[in-house]
Order: structure tokens, then sequence, then C-alpha cells
């Protein structure tokens, strides 16, 4: 990194990543076009205007991944809006968008990472899920190019909110994929509102009660949260360890110490995968818990923190990397210089 990007990195508030980190790569500007991209009208419960809003966003997010040089896979995905009957013209077609970026020596271990990109019928849906689904188109260009010994997959999930209706069906056909041996999953990672903080003094409500000696609710919503159950721990603290080395200046609240979740821990797209015994954590922002924008009109891009949203993608990138492991030619210190 050179002096006059630390410098210009200093003067906007982020902190850049430490030189080893291949996080350093991931550009603020590139995160916020993405959401820009994506139609403010994207709901599965919407109107036809809704619906081609979701076709839109489905066909721009191809486009940008055909742009990096990728085959992106089209999964179809059957679902009927209510209300709607047969004769009422030919019904929309829903999809997931899957890219793989095949392990070197291990690619039958794979590391996923996913976030839905419909929206509510009245929110423009910035934070949810823009800030996950341009989490994860960032990812893309930064490791384009760049081997692990693991498969990284990334996957843009549809109708999560109409009741994670993308998610369910992928892990129906994965767990099929899994019982006849042919893959491993490392972990699952549901990427789900990365972009509302506040360091407001009470601005930060939890769905989970204080345990004594275990668990103090946080107050602040200064931070990006991680949770999981207890069984999958070491997935969550590997996942953190290597984010917040990616990312110093990265605050994170990790989860991962129930036995069970509770109901609030299982609204995201990584609950299915959950649910077939794969290591699966959300990632959020903690959505209505802190955000007075959670579903509302008010979901707009200039709410999202570009400098904290920055530093999650900066430990996502790393961490991913990381724990997929450089390929042997690679050197987990190399930053580009753009």
């Amino acid at each position: 990194m050179t002096l006059l990007t630390a410098l210009a990195a200093s003067l906007i508030g982020l902190a850049p990543p430490h030189e080893a980190s291949i996080g350093a790569n991931v550009d603020t500007a590139r995160l916020m076009e993405t959401i820009s991209l994506l139609p403010t009208k994207r709901s599965g419960r919407g109107t036809p205007e809704h619906h081609a809003g979701l076709a839109e966003a489905r066909d721009r997010l191809v486009e940008q991944l055909d742009a990096l040089g990728y085959e992106p896979t089209l999964e179809e995905v059957f679902w009927k809006p209510p209300g709607r009957d047969d004769e009422d013209g030919e019904a929309p077609t829903w999809h997931n968008i899957i890219v793989d970026l095949p392990g070197t020596e291990l690619p039958s271990e794979v590391l996923i990472f996913g976030a839905h990109y419909d929206a509510v019928y009245r929110a423009p849906g910035a934070d949810d899920n823009g800030t996950g689904i341009a989490a994860i188109m960032e990812m893309a260009r930064v490791l384009k190019d760049r081997p692990t010994k693991r498969t990284i997959r990334l996957i843009f999930f549809t109708l999560e909110e109409v009741g994670l209706v993308g998610s369910k069906q992928h892990a129906v056909a994965y767990k099929k994929k899994l019982d006849a041996g042919l893959e491993k999953p490392i972990g699952m990672v549901s990427l789900d509102m990365l972009g509302f903080y506040s360091d407001e003094p009470n601005s930060q409500e939890s769905p989970i009660k204080p345990i004594k000696g275990v668990f103090e609710p946080p107050t602040v919503a200064d931070f990006i949260g991680l949770a999981t159950v207890a069984m999958h721990r070491q997935f969550s603290q590997r996942l953190n360890k290597e984010m917040l080395e990616g990312s110093p200046e990265l605050k994170t609240i990790v989860v991962d110490f129930l036995p069970i979740p509770v109901p609030d821990m299982l609204r995201s797209d990584h609950a299915p995968f959950l649910a077939i015994g794969v290591p699966s954590v959300i990632m959020s922002d903690t959505a209505n818990f802190r955000s007075p924008h959670y579903h509302q009109p008010t979901d707009t891009i200039d709410t999202i923190d570009t400098v904290r949203f920055t530093r999650v993608v900066q430990g996502l990138v790393h961490a991913a990397y990381m724990i997929a492991e450089p390929a042997d030619d690679e050197s987990s210190g190399t930053t580009d210089e753009h």
C-alpha cells in the first residue's frame, strides 16, 4: 500500500488493513456501485413490476459475473406467488445464482457464502440485502485468479423474504450431494444486512437475554454479529479470528454458545444449511434489533455506514481466502495496488 493510499484511507476515517491482508483490495466505491445497480423494487410478493425488478436484479448480477470471467450457474427455483392464477399470463421465473472458485488440491471441501438479492415489497433493500449482495460480488472480484486449495462457493439466493424459498430448495438438492459423499462442506455463511451502525447509547437490542458469566447483551450498535449453535463453534471462531486478522479495526460479537438456536437466529439463508447438518453462521448487523429502516421505505443507500461496511467485507475476503487456504504458489501477503 502506498503512502498516498494510506493517507487517503485515513482521511475518510477508514484505517487500512495490515499489509498481509488480501482484504486491502476491497474497494468501497465498487461495493456501493453494486448496491446502486439493484432495482429498488424486487419483491417476490409484489406486483409484476417487482417481479420484473427481481428478474432484472438477477440479470445484472449475472452480467457482472460474466464480465469478471465467471460462468455462473442459474439454479431454477419453483414458487408461485400467492393469489396468482394460472391464467394470469406467463409465470415469473426465479433463480439462485451460483459461482464456484474451484479448489486446486481439495476441491470437494467447500466453503460457502450466500446472500439474498430479493427485498420486501415496500423497501428499496439497500441494507436488506444490497449490502450482502455487494459483499458477495466484491469477494468474487478480489478472489478471482487467486487459487485456493479448497473450493469457495458464492451463492446469490432468491426469494429469501418469502420464506427462505431459494435456500430451502438449494439445501434439499445439496443434501443429496452430501449423502452421496460428493462434497465435504467446511461451513456456510449467510450475509444478511451488513451496513447499519450506531454509536448512540441503547441503540442495540438483543433477542437473547443475559446469561450470567456467559453473555451480556450489547447495548450499542457498533459491531457486526455472528451467530450459530455451540456444535458449530469451531467454524464460527475460526471465521471470526480470520476476519479480525484481515480487518483489525472491525468489531464483532459472536454468539455461538447456545445448544439450539433461538427463533431470531433462523431468519436467513443459513437456516436450511443448519437443518442438514452443515456448520452455518448468520452474519448481520442484527436487522430490527438496531435499524429503524428494517423493511421500511427508508432502507436506502444513504443510511449505510460505508466505513464499517467496508471493514466487514475486508475481513470476509481475508477469512475466505485463509480458510480455503491459498494454493502453494500463492502468497497470503500479496496485495494489489489499484
